[in-house]
């Protein structure tokens, strides 16, 4: 199992990546036949293949992230808190959970999006 600190550095990895808008780099921290919920309750992409299509078209939205918690963790799994801001709305929240692999690879990902939880 990964230790604490490798995993977080996979969830600040995951941070800088999706903020600087880098596809391969995201994608690269994934398993494969990982799963990511996105937003949780409404869509689940599944494999590589089906989450670097759904990277590759959240890209094109102008949007910055930056960590807004601690990452917590607890064994395989880690959760944190991300600023969203998108310009002309206001910042708002989004709680990630991951899990990791064997080999510190996001097996599972789910994102709840709130976009009424202003920060």
């Amino acid at each position: 199992m990964p230790s604490r600190s490798e995993i977080c550095a996979a969830v600040e990895s995951y941070i800088e990546h999706l903020g600087n808008h880098d596809v391969e780099k995201l994608v690269g921290l994934f398993a494969e036949g990982a799963v990511q919920h996105e937003p949780l309750g409404a869509r689940t992409y599944r494999g590589l293949d089906e989450i670097r299509a759904f990277d590759e078209e959240n890209a094109k939205v102008p949007f910055s992230v930056s960590l807004l918690s601690p990452i917590t963790v607890s064994g395989r799994f880690a959760a944190m808190q991300v600023r969203v801001h998108v310009e002309g709305v206001p910042d708002f929240a989004s709680t990630d959970l991951f899990e990791f692999d064997e080999n510190c690879k996001i097996v599972s990902l789910s994102v709840v999006l709130d976009p009424e939880a202003s920060v």
